[in-house]
């Protein structure tokens, strides 16, 4: 069984790549979004891509997800492919205003979801309605390896994928999301492979 809307987001990441388009990745500035974010970028690279831009709030200043001060910031990349990691289930207006500005939003996400889903094009999050996948406690970085399984397909390595899961291993504790199931794999192989 698939994650919802994983292979829509890897079909429209590989369309971005082959065209060339700016990607901007956009990420929450913890363990679980930074691991993320290495993960993605990556994968993106190792497919022959670029990121443009990668960006982590300053929660202190920016608040929590994505804000209209970094937005302006990333209006000379427009229009460009716009992946908020870790963040974003909860900013309707900002999101809106990415879409008017030229950004296409992807959201991946594993945070709990409120009554609406913000107007992105695309959102990856376990716990939206319609997605079936049975476990619901996957952290930000466990979606994101399995988007960059699905990306990679044979050419993940064995060290990249050892890599990979090192991040996700401290990204999904850092996050203290249950250790079982999906996460107890991730977790046992990714430290196996860190010792």
């Amino acid at each position: 069984m698939e994650i919802k809307n994983l292979k829509k987001v890897a079909q429209r990441i590989k369309k971005a790549i082959k065209t060339k388009e700016n990607i901007i990745i956009y990420s929450d500035a913890d363990l679980d979004g930074t691991a993320s974010l290495i993960i993605l970028e990556e994968t993106i690279k190792n497919l022959g891509g670029e990121v443009a831009v990668r960006y982590f709030p300053d929660r202190e200043k920016d608040g929590y997800g994505l804000n209209e001060k970094a937005l302006k910031n990333f209006r000379k990349y427009a229009p460009a492919l716009l992946i908020l990691l870790d963040c974003g289930i909860g900013n309707f207006k900002e999101v809106e205003m990415a879409q008017k500005m030229g950004f296409e939003t992807v959201i991946i996400e594993h945070h709990e979801i409120l009554e609406k889903l913000p107007p992105a094009s695309i959102i990856v999050d376990p716990k939206q309605k319609g997605d079936n996948y049975p476990f619901k406690y996957l952290a930000t970085c466990g979606l994101v390896f399995k988007l960059a399984e699905n990306l990679l397909g044979k050419n993940m390595t064995d060290n990249l994928r050892k890599s990979f899961l090192e991040l996700v291993a401290l990204g999904t504790l850092a996050d203290m999301m249950p250790q079982r199931e999906d996460n107890q794999n991730f977790i046992e192989e990714g430290l196996l492979s860190l010792s």
